[in-house]
């Protein structure tokens, strides 16, 4: 039998079997033996008659209404088919479609993002002139010295800072009521004192650097602030720790200040002397180290990082747009690939199922020679049973042979062959060139844009874009 709507677009070989008649079943469901007796007893119909009776036009209908599905069905798949092959241009059509508004996609993408990727774009040149004005304005060429690692600095100060605080901890432990706790916590809070002042002091004295007389003049006064800081505090200390040996804290603190001003050398013990030592030890290495943190310049590192940083919101912008123009070109290719691939198999289906018509003839001229065997045979059974209990010869129709009119099938345009053929091989070279085409475009998005390398060698001014015809001939040659 043949397929319903579902199956119209696809060639099924099941479709060139026409149903069976089953006529012994007909004739039993119509009972026209019985009704054929009953009708010859009655005399129905008469000698004279020229029309089929009442059963025999039933017979007849039920094998018309067999016929007549078949042949509708029969149509409508050549029809469906014939159609498909019409629309073998209209396939490839649609396919160049499909290129056309994958191209305005991704060039609408490639617009979208170079809107965004343009903001990054104009920070870098703003830094970029920034950092350029500050080296030129103060003569400096290159890039600033990188700056030293804060862990190891403080981890340097510190293990310093610790050597200081257990020894002077140890030598303030004698007249402090807390003993060797005591000493440390007092040991502690010099430590951190002459620490963070002589590296904030390091730091400031890179202002001798700069080219300007005020700045010059504030690092010296730094340094000149911390040789007088690191001096003053290191020789309290020790003349505390002498004025410790004889007195308790609270005079020792007055016996120090009052022996720093008489004689700010005049030390007696070993001991204070190397409180003196391991201060200034502390001292300068905190100096050194707010010192040589950064570069020597004063707010180079800063205006340089914030140029680093703006490159690299570029680079991220930058990938993301290249990323995502990715995927939207292997999305448009996928979809291309399948809908191409989609109309291949339902033309080449449409082909075959159009031009296979021979079998399907053949069994179409057997379907109709069988339906006419069917109606002379129901049509025998009535009449055998009829004129078996009439007395008359019956009507002369009796002997003529039943056949149902011819079919005439209708003519569809079935197309040329060759041509849809050679359609199914242009779908494929639009596919090719479409992917082409959609490649080029993705090989031109953002070309106007630089590349963080370009960047890096001075250049962040958008170029003039290259179309991809002019891509393609300035390849050439």
């Amino acid at each position: 039998m043949f397929g319903g709507k579902a199956s119209r677009n696809r060639f099924d070989p099941g479709l060139d079997t026409f149903p069976d008649i089953m006529v012994d079943a007909m004739a039993a469901e119509m009972a026209l033996d019985r009704r054929g007796g009953a009708d010859g007893r009655a005399g129905v119909p008469p000698p004279d008659a020229a029309t089929l009776s009442a059963a025999e036009l039933e017979a007849v209908d039920a094998v018309r209404s067999v016929r007549r599905r078949a042949l509708g069905q029969y149509e409508m798949e050549l029809q469906s088919y014939a159609a498909r092959v019409a629309e073998a241009g209209a396939a490839r059509e649609r396919v160049q479609m499909m290129v056309g508004e994958a191209e305005n996609q991704l060039r609408n993408l490639t617009r979208e993002e170079e809107n965004r990727l343009e903001n990054a774009r104009a920070h870098v040149t703003g830094m970029q002139a920034k950092l350029d004005a500050f080296r030129a304005r103060n003569r400096l060429v290159g890039p600033p010295r990188a700056a030293g690692s804060v862990v190891l600095a403080v981890g340097l100060i510190l293990i310093v800072a610790l050597i200081e605080t257990g020894a002077n901890g140890y030598f303030f432990a004698a007249q402090n009521t807390l003993g060797y706790l005591g000493g440390i916590v007092a040991a502690a809070i010099i430590s951190a004192v002459n620490i963070a002042f002589s590296f904030l002091a390091g730091h400031f004295t890179r202002y001798l650097n700069r080219r300007q007389i005020g700045w010059k003049l504030f690092g010296l006064l730094v340094f000149a602030a911390f040789l007088a800081f690191a001096v003053t505090l290191n020789l309290a200390v020790a003349h505390f720790r002498d004025a410790l040996a004889t007195l308790g804290w609270e005079a020792a603190l007055v016996a120090a200040i009052d022996g720093l001003r008489a004689d700010p050398l005049g030390l007696r013990s070993f001991e204070s002397w190397l409180v003196v030592g391991f201060g200034a030890l502390v001292s300068i290495t905190a100096f050194l180290k707010g010192l040589t943190l950064h570069d020597p310049y004063p707010g180079f590192n800063r205006v340089h990082d914030d140029y680093e940083d703006a490159i690299d919101d570029y680079a991220e912008a930058y990938s993301e747009a290249q990323e995502a123009l990715d995927a939207a070109f292997e999305a448009a290719r996928d979809k291309l690939e399948d809908e191409a691939a989609k109309r291949r198999i339902e033309l080449k289906s449409a082909v075959d199922a159009v031009f296979a018509r021979g079998t399907l003839t053949r069994n179409l001229t057997a379907f109709l020679e069988v339906c006419d065997e069917a109606g002379r045979r129901l049509l025998r059974v009535y009449r055998d049973a009829n004129l078996r209990v009439r007395k008359d010869t019956g009507p002369a129709y009796f002997n003529a042979p039943f056949a149902f009119p011819d079919y005439a099938p209708p003519d569809f345009e079935q197309g040329d062959r060759a041509e849809a053929l050679r359609e199914i091989e242009r779908i494929d070279e639009v596919v090719h060139t479409g992917t082409d085409r959609l490649l080029a475009a993705r090989e031109c998005a953002l070309d106007a844009y630089p590349t963080v390398r370009e960047i890096k060698a001075g250049d962040a001014v958008p170029r003039p874009r290259v179309v991809p015809a002019e891509r393609r001939r300035q390849g050439a040659a």
